[in-house]
């Protein structure tokens, strides 16, 4: 099963699309699934709380393309090699928990009204999706800047998947940065400790 399968669940690949149709003014049809063709198909398989995890050291990940940096398990395996995404994928072994991290940048994104006009687009692209229940949509400061953040569940059959999404505007950098976290929420309490301690770690502007 490829992480992006369960990538398709989080938020990031459609807020991508969303930048670019409010930036260029070319909205989606309101008939347009977002998703359509990308449902996922999670396999369901017994998963078991992730001690390896929580006892092996943390690495210490500096991403040079989309400048931020983060820990994260020895165990967790960190793909920056753009293949299937076109940011970077971490994720745990079972690959029941996938956080994406990508980059937006357009000028625009900077001028005065963009994150309320983003905050709506988000919001009414979100509403395309019949099996997703946006539960918190929200514009606060996280990491000491403004940020968008996304909280909400996508039902796939039996499978509730859990998806949040931080998209933090950086001025210096002229864009957004997208961190995005999708769970099986059947199993999510298991590394629930862990995601809180990967994104403790996240600096979204790191010095070199």
């Amino acid at each position: 099963m490829s992480k992006f399968h369960l990538i398709v669940g989080s938020f990031t690949l459609s807020l991508i699309t969303v930048f670019v149709m409010v930036l260029d003014t070319k909205p989606p049809a309101p008939s347009e699934d977002l998703f359509e063709g990308l449902h996922l198909s999670a396999p369901v398989i017994n998963d078991i709380a992730d001690d390896d995890a929580r006892l092996s050291p943390y690495v210490r990940y500096q991403s040079d393309t989309h400048s931020y940096s983060l820990q994260y398990p020895a165990t967790w395996t960190l793909d920056d090699s753009k293949t299937d995404f076109g940011g970077d994928i971490l994720s745990d072994p079972s690959e029941h928990t996938v956080i994406t991290i990508s980059e937006t940048k357009d000028e625009s994104l900077m001028a005065t009204g963009a994150v309320e006009l983003l905050t709506q687009s988000i919001r009414d692209s979100l509403s395309l999706d019949p099996a997703f229940n946006l539960q918190t949509l929200d514009h606060l400061t996280w990491k000491g800047r403004s940020t968008i953040f996304t909280d909400g569940e996508r039902h796939l059959g039996s499978r509730i998947l859990h998806t949040r999404e931080y998209n933090i505007f950086r001025p210096s950098h002229n864009g957004v940065l997208n961190v995005s976290i999708t769970t099986q929420k059947s199993t999510e309490p298991l590394h629930d400790e862990i995601i809180e301690a990967i994104l403790n770690s996240l600096d979204v502007c790191p010095t070199k």
